[in-house]
């Protein structure tokens, strides 16, 4: 009899020594390869190998009581989650083949477990295993890939905010990201997943890792009311921000803004840029958060070469900068003051050279420059 048949018919729960011999020989490289055994595997072989596990699958669930699942509870018995285990790095190793359906049944059974141990979200073995099951159905857009990424993504971005290295799980998060697509921002089922989002943004590993910076400048782009949201949760958390942080945070926001386009731009400029603006003319002087918002509208500030960025900071800065820089109070004429010279010329570049010129010449003519003057010797 051949390997290949061999470890075939060792795939049921009267033979769960012999397949757990086959996947120790593949854990050591030789003589075993069981993904090579596999992908040569005709199509029936494979069809029969799917059926099998989900029989094995069934058999080992049925003989660990639910309530133990539910607690958590290692299980130590002839069929242990060690068997799951081996059964599960089988099962990824699928090619295109034409009916999976009993892969679709363990992987409809192993969601229904995972489910159980959500709350326990750890990096155990089982966990782990179904997780990168999950993880490669998506990826490799099987059958109801929709359900299976969702979790996948779920937990992932569990991971990412509890683990104390979550640069592998980042990462997941972000080659995971199209999923967020496919979620309803409206849906009450998708709650808890919008309140990780947010905390992601939180996160100060999260700010900074590659990743999840791409990862965050991808949010923006998901649901434009969820913007405002965003806006709201990073105001939140300027005050314990870092300089270091702040940095990263900002550089997220040009480049979601830069990445935008349509109702999303406009969102971003309105209720995120636009907004800091506000913030920056009206915070007290003593407020801790005045250098973070000042830090963050800067950047734009040096990015004025550019065009885009030039005409979006006119249009952002008319409607409120003028006004502020004669209202009676001192304080805000002072931040208004600072923003005007922070960002002079303010100015539509779309202009004539000669209108540009005129328009400079005015704001040099106003008497702003000598509220600055006045501001600097207070």
């Amino acid at each position: 009899m051949s390997k290949r048949q061999a470890f075939l018919e060792s795939v049921c729960k009267e033979n769960v020594k012999d397949f757990l011999h086959f996947i120790q020989l593949h854990n050591k490289v030789e003589p075993f390869d069981v993904e090579e055994v596999v992908q040569e595997m005709s199509r029936d072989q494979k069809r029969a190998l799917w059926g099998q596990l989900a029989v094995l699958l069934r058999d080992i669930l049925l003989e660990l009581p639910l309530d133990r699942w539910e607690a958590g509870v290692k299980v130590k018995s002839a069929a242990n989650p060690e068997s799951l285990q081996v059964s599960l790095y089988t099962v990824l190793v699928l090619e295109d083949v034409d009916t999976y359906s009993a892969l679709l049944e363990i992987a409809h059974m192993l969601h229904g477990l995972y489910v159980l141990m959500f709350d326990q979200v750890s990096q155990e073995p089982l966990q782990c295993h179904i997780h990168i099951l999950f993880i490669d159905w998506w990826t490799k857009g099987l059958k109801e890939k929709e359900k299976f990424g969702r979790t996948a993504f779920l937990v992932s971005l569990q991971k990412s905010l509890t683990l104390k290295k979550p640069g592998i799980e980042i990462q997941r998060v972000w080659s995971l990201r199209d999923v967020l697509m496919s979620l309803d921002y409206t849906s009450e089922d998708n709650r808890q997943i919008i309140d990780l989002l947010l905390k992601c943004f939180q996160h100060p590993v999260f700010i900074r890792h590659d990743e999840g910076k791409r990862f965050l400048v991808y949010i923006f782009s998901w649901n434009v009311s969820f913007i405002r949201i965003i806006q709201g949760t990073i105001k939140d958390q300027l005050a314990v921000f870092s300089k270091s942080t702040t940095t990263h945070i900002t550089e997220i926001y040009f480049r979601a803004w830069k990445k935008a386009s349509g109702d999303f731009v406009e969102k971003i400029e309105s209720s995120c840029i636009q907004d800091f603006m506000q913030n920056a003319i009206f915070l007290h002087r003593a407020s801790p958060v005045l250098s973070k918002v000042r830090q963050i509208l800067s950047y734009f500030h040096t990015k004025k070469d550019s065009h885009t960025v030039d005409k979006m900071l006119c249009n952002l800065y008319r409607p409120i900068l003028w006004t502020a820089l004669s209202v009676p109070n001192f304080e805000v004429r002072a931040n208004a003051t600072w923003l005007f010279t922070e960002a002079f010329p303010v100015h539509d570049p779309d202009q004539s050279s000669q209108s540009l010129d005129e328009e400079v010449q005015e704001q040099l003519d106003k008497p702003y420059f000598a509220t600055l003057v006045f501001i600097w010797s207070e």
